[in-house]
């Protein structure tokens, strides 16, 4: 009885900081609204990805996901819906303060389930999730939530404008759609004021100057109105979402007792902010440096992208295709280009998985072949010639592993050097 008594002071204790900031209350209402959001974008299509009739590609942290997939599709359309009506009963109980308990236990549910569904297929795989869980989580997980949160959010915009301090994206090649209003040299100077903005502007969200803040807060606002065009609407979205911690902090005072800095920014610089600041900021970082302890242009491997903002950097062209060694001594072309989605359509795990499911459907008799051999061949869109990324014989008698924590040998590491 004791140890439960402990556990639930330390959860009271976690919840206070939420029931007593009117701020934080009504951005667990936004946190959880996003999940409705979610849940909309499950239905815009993407449902049929999860169902058991469905070839999987699975995350190479979850190889067995084809045994999870076990919901009908109306099943399936009865969690989701679940899962979105849980979201908007999160959003109203966070906005009353006898409620906020049992809308910060519900939110931690959600961020479990969601987890449980994206954890299905590989192909849902987005940067809208993963900035979006990882809020969600130091939410929940950290103190301090005013200033860890908001620090975190600078970042994702700072990681995202390292990865863009790069030729594709400095000369506008790494677009995959036009932006509204600009053309020609108008594109680069865009996309260099972006990175701009992602490096330095940014910061200006934590200021406690008034001016200087709201002219960063309005530039970010309209650079993702601007991105609706390029990436759609779940994106920029979500994103108004998870920024409104700003402006909710300008305009509602820390409670009494409040641990919240006045001064955040020159604090994060002086050493002197909260360490769960610290904490999230350091975390967040060495997950986006991870993708550089591997070989190669980790732009065409992929690997340890898993861990890391998969944001703009390069425009890809790839030619991925299988050649099947027939029965009787011919051979046939198939490719293995699965998805249209820009940023993993020439993923190495991609392509294997397409292999992969042509040697699923000879095995269950829908074709027939005797193996196949794999290739994948890319470039970056302003590189002049393609590199073999992946030459594989007999696939189906020797399926290639993926190992999600070391290097596979499988894929070439073709260097920027060597483009």
């Amino acid at each position: 009885m004791e140890n439960v008594s402990q556990a639930h002071g330390r959860f009271a204790r976690v919840v206070a900081e939420v029931r007593d900031d009117p701020a934080l209350r009504a951005y667990g209402a936004v946190l959880a609204l996003i999940h409705v959001l979610t849940a909309w974008w499950l239905f815009d299509n993407r449902l049929y990805l999860l169902l058991p009739t469905t070839d999987p590609v699975c995350w190479p942290l979850v190889p067995g996901c084809d045994a999870l997939r076990v919901l009908s599709p109306r099943m399936l359309r009865v969690v989701v819906v679940g899962y979105g009506s849980l979201g908007a009963l999160a959003t109203v109980l966070f906005l009353c303060r006898r409620t906020a308990g049992v809308a910060f236990v519900l939110l931690a549910g959600l961020v479990a389930l969601e987890i449980s569904i994206l954890a299905l297929d590989f192909r849902l795989r987005r940067n809208q999730h993963y900035m979006a869980l990882a809020t969600m989580l130091t939410f929940l997980a950290l103190p301090n939530r005013r200033d860890t949160v908001r620090v975190l959010i600078v970042l994702f915009y700072v990681w995202a404008g390292m990865l863009k301090l790069d030729y594709e994206w400095l000369s506008g090649a790494g677009l995959y759609k036009p932006i509204w209003l600009f053309t020609g040299r108008g594109i680069v100077v865009a996309c260099i004021y972006v990175v701009v903005l992602e490096l330095v502007i940014v910061w200006g969200l934590l200021t406690h100057r008034r001016g200087w803040f709201w002219a960063a807060f309005a530039q970010v606002l309209v650079f993702h109105v601007f991105s609706w065009n390029v990436v759609g609407y779940f994106y920029p979205v979500l994103m108004f979402g998870l920024l409104t911690i700003f402006p909710l902090c300008q305009w509602v005072p820390p409670p009494a007792g409040s641990t919240a800095s006045p001064t955040l920014l020159r604090d994060l610089v002086r050493g002197r902010a909260a360490v769960s600041v610290y904490v999230a900021a350091t975390a967040l970082s060495v997950l986006q440096l991870i993708p550089h302890l591997y070989p190669g242009d980790i732009a065409l491997t992929g690997e340890g992208r898993l861990y890391a903002l998969n944001m703009f950097d390069a425009k890809m062209r790839c030619d991925a295709f299988a050649e099947l060694r027939n029965r009787d001594g011919s051979t046939s072309r198939e490719s293995l280009l699965l998805s249209t989605e820009p940023r993993t359509r020439c993923d190495p795990i991609m392509v294997r998985a397409a292999a992969l499911m042509l040697c699923a459907r000879r095995d269950r008799g829908e074709l027939d072949f005797v193996d196949l051999d794999m290739v994948l061949s890319t470039r970056r869109f302003t590189d002049p010639v393609m590199h073999t990324l992946i030459d594989l014989h007999d696939v189906c008698a020797n399926p290639p592993r993926y190992d999600p924590f070391f290097h596979n040998d499988w894929i070439m590491a073709v260097s920027r050097a060597s483009h």
